[in-house]
């Protein structure tokens, strides 16, 4: 055999010897690829539902921003032209509804700028400013400007009419007497003051002056 033929054939057994190797690599390849792609797709999978069915219980890595005002205050007029405002220590709005403020210490004022005007405040509220009523809660105190103050624990102030409800119990003190009830409402610019449920009072006798 000629040296040619011999390198001829040597060739040809290292470019078979490489083939078969190519080939053993795809052979592999046709295996593992799908395997490893299957493998991947199913630890997403189960990632994702680990992660839906513990959500329930991981607090939240960081609680919504809340919309917090300093020393708010909320000017408005009733229907009979009264202006009213109501201030606060501090106001958060709802997360929900941004209509809704959740205030601390409100104070109401109703007839801003007149003689007598009437005032409410409390240890917290509640105002809407869609249907423009206060809801005040704990230790209500109102004072109507004419030397009659009242207590309870609640009261609901609508700022659009000037009528002011309360469903708890409550007590009075003025220039006539004291009053005791389980129930109120002040209509009129506190000019009519109905006491509901279980009312006691006392009377004052007014001196009756020289004659």
């Amino acid at each position: 055999m000629s040296a040619t033929a011999a390198g001829d054939r040597g060739a040809f057994q290292r470019d078979l010897r490489r083939w078969r190797r190519r080939s053993h690599l795809v052979r592999l390849a046709r295996v593992v690829l799908p395997a490893t792609i299957i493998a991947i797709l199913a630890g997403a999978g189960g990632q994702a539902a680990w992660r839906s069915l513990t959500a329930g219980d991981r607090k939240p890595d960081q609680a919504k921003a809340q919309i917090r005002m300093i020393a708010p205050r909320f000017y408005g007029q009733s229907s009979d032209g009264r202006a009213f405002v109501i201030t606060a220590r501090s106001a958060v709005r709802d997360e929900v509804d941004l209509k809704r403020v959740f205030l601390d210490t409100p104070t109401l004022t109703l007839g801003v700028g007149t003689e007598a005007p009437t005032r409410l405040n409390a240890n917290r509220g509640v105002y809407n400013e869609t249907t423009l009523k206060l809801q005040l809660i704990g230790d209500v105190r109102l004072d109507d400007g004419m030397g009659y103050r009242f207590a309870s624990e609640e009261a609901l102030a609508d700022t659009k009419t000037g009528n002011i409800t309360g469903e708890t119990s409550l007590q009075g003190e003025g220039p006539i007497g004291q009053v005791q009830s389980k129930a109120y409402s002040v209509y009129e610019r506190g000019d009519r003051i109905v006491f509901r449920g279980g009312v006691r009072a006392r009377i004052d006798r007014q001196p009756s002056g020289d004659r």
